[in-house]
């Protein structure tokens, strides 16, 4: 059985340094692993053991200096050498290099002729330090006090960059709910003259034409829904909530008798099962919007002839809604992204299905907001149960 190459991780990001450095101790037996920055570096640091790391000091980003610090703390690679290599060669560049954990110094342009016999010697046990104890102590506290200039200049750059994406985020927030108002006004007497041709008000329309009407309807109520969802997003975390003592047995009815007739529209089964339940204080809208949401998804993802229940309950001190359905179901990998907002999971018997992927980033807020919590539970083709658990307060 042949003996294992030594493994060399170089950090580097000149590449003709890296074919120069591959050629020659690729050709000595040594299996080479290359990373162009830091972070690359100890990504490749920590899945493996090599018997040697060479780093550029001049890497842009983390430095080669901060880059042994952070190798040297990993405790696997304890006892394995750390080799600079720098086309720094002003006074002090050397100790400098050692103070923060390297064990060798190599200086640029690379000797090809040399370089194996060096790494050899590294690898062996060679290690080099600084002159004295005193250099060394104030060496250190140099490259301390820099260190901790880096954080604070990083602290600055990362506080500046918060404030920039904040004052973006208010501004598409703005933009977007007066884009949503635009939109929503001339919509609304679209729908509404809708509606009257096809409840008959304004003539008589023959089947092609009764068709197109239900056609256009169907299609402006559903951009008027992720018209409305957009808007209530953005405005739902600038606000209170408007708590009032209100029967939530009262808002699921009149939901499920709305439902029932897009379930049915659908040809699936629609089911509410719903207790005696004394009044609680909640946000009569934000709940309603909540439950519409669910009940919503329910029934766009359950194909036809599937079904769709609604369950809720209470015990003395929670509120429990449960929607059930027949419908593809989750995959464990999306199970914990579904409630962030824009996330959107496509479905192959789907076609055309539009969706912001908003609701149930909002049916999340609305439920914490309450105090409360919103979970699902799903498998490929066993379908959802989404449970929403709220605080009762009377």
């Amino acid at each position: 059985m042949s003996e294992a190459q030594p493994k060399i991780l170089y950090i580097e990001d000149n590449h003709d340094n890296q074919r120069l450095v591959q050629r020659v101790l690729g050709a000595r037996g040594y299996q080479l692993s290359i990373a162009e920055d830091g972070p690359a570096g100890l990504t490749l640091a920590r899945e493996s053991q090599p018997a040697l790391i060479l780093v550029d000091l001049g890497i842009p980003g983390l430095d080669g200096y901060e880059t042994t610090t952070r190798l040297r703390s990993m405790a696997h690679l304890h006892g394995v050498p750390i080799v600079a290599l720098t086309a720094d060669d002003s006074p002090g560049s050397r100790e400098r290099a050692l103070v923060a954990g390297c064990d060798g110094f190599l200086s640029k342009p690379i000797d090809a002729r040399q370089l194996p016999a060096q790494i050899a010697e590294f690898i062996g046990g060679r290690r080099e330090q600084v002159a004295t104890p005193h250099e060394e102590t104030t060496l250190l506290r140099a490259y301390n006090q820099k260190l901790v200039e880096r954080l604070e200049q990083q602290v600055r750059e990362l506080s500046a960059a918060n404030n920039e994406l904040q004052e973006l985020d208010r501004l598409k927030s703005q933009f977007l709910s007066s884009l949503s108002h635009e939109l929503r006004t001339p919509l609304t007497a679209l729908i509404g003259y809708l509606d009257l041709f096809d409840r008959g008000m304004l003539g008589e329309l023959d089947p092609f034409q009764r068709e197109a009407i239900t056609v256009m309807r169907r299609s402006g109520e559903l951009l008027a829904t992720q018209l409305n969802n957009l808007l209530y997003f953005q405005e739902l975390r600038g606000r209170p909530l408007n708590r009032q003592l209100v029967n939530p047995v009262e808002i699921v009815q009149a939901l499920s008798s709305q439902m029932s007739q897009a379930a049915q529209d659908k040809l699936v089964s629609f089911e509410a099962l719903v207790g005696e339940i004394t009044p609680t204080m909640l946000d009569p809208a934000a709940f309603d919007q909540l439950v519409r949401v669910l009940l919503d998804n329910a029934i766009k993802f359950t194909p036809e002839g599937g079904h769709v229940r609604i369950v809720l309950h209470s015990d003395a001190t929670r509120l429990i809604v449960r929607v059930e359905d027949s419908g593809p179901g989750i995959a464990a990998e999306h199970l914990n992204k579904i409630f962030l907002p824009f996330y959107y999971i496509e479905q192959p018997f789907q076609v055309n299905r539009p969706g912001a992927g908003l609701g149930l980033a909002i049916a999340r807020h609305i439920a914490e907001a309450h105090g409360g919590q919103i979970t699902v539970r799903s498998q490929p083709d066993q379908g959802c149960v989404f449970s929403v658990v709220l605080p009762r307060v009377g």
